[in-house]
């Protein structure tokens, strides 16, 4: 199958030199490509789903990784990415059978600009969180900011709930944050 896309900067400008990346449940690369000077790239791969896509650009210098999980690449498929200096790491989505027709959505965000100043609190100080499920915008319902128990410690994640698509099943959801800072992330998961 073949994954194509383009890689732009948190305001839509295309980005090259972008590593994009498939890989497997114990996160070791097994595909890889780079984005050309105009932000596009491509990357022939087998049928299949893969556990995880994650693209980046100059490390914990500049940009943090966009993540997309369970990506479904059993036909050919466009995927535009946009990086900056947050991260949405850890995208998880799922409905509470006998509750509200909602999804619940988890994710633990992550600030460059705080890992530069040696904040130990790294989780950015959100002013938006934007859902799109097939493509479709749908309201954030409630947002929970949790503690998530990382071996040695704690971060802090999200669980929100949002709205589901008018179609009432979902394919596809993207999640984007925008902070205090003006930075931006942004994850997306396949269902």
């Amino acid at each position: 199958m073949l994954l194509t896309g383009h890689t732009f900067d948190k305001n839509g400008a295309p980005l090259g030199g972008v590593d994009v990346e498939i890989k497997d449940e114990s996160f070791q690369t097994v595909y890889k490509t780079q984005s050309d000077g105009s932000g596009f790239y491509s990357l022939e791969v087998p049928d299949g789903r893969y556990p995880f896509l994650m693209a980046v650009r100059d490390y914990g210098t500049r940009y943090l990784e966009y993540w997309c999980n369970d990506i479904d690449l059993t036909q050919d498929r466009e995927l535009d990415i946009r990086i900056d200096s947050l991260e949405v790491y850890g995208l998880n989505v799922f409905r509470v059978k006998g509750a509200y027709p909602a999804l619940t959505v988890y994710f633990r965000p992550m600030s460059l600009i705080k890992f530069h100043r040696g904040e130990t609190d790294i989780c950015p100080d959100i002013k938006r969180i934007r859902v799109c499920v097939n493509g479709e915008e749908v309201p954030v319902l409630i947002e929970n900011k949790v503690s998530e128990f990382i071996g040695e410690g704690s971060l802090y994640a999200y669980l929100i709930q949002v709205g589901l698509p008018s179609t009432g099943k979902w394919e596809r959801l993207d999640v984007e944050i925008f902070d205090s800072e003006d930075a931006y992330g942004a994850a997306s998961i396949f269902y």
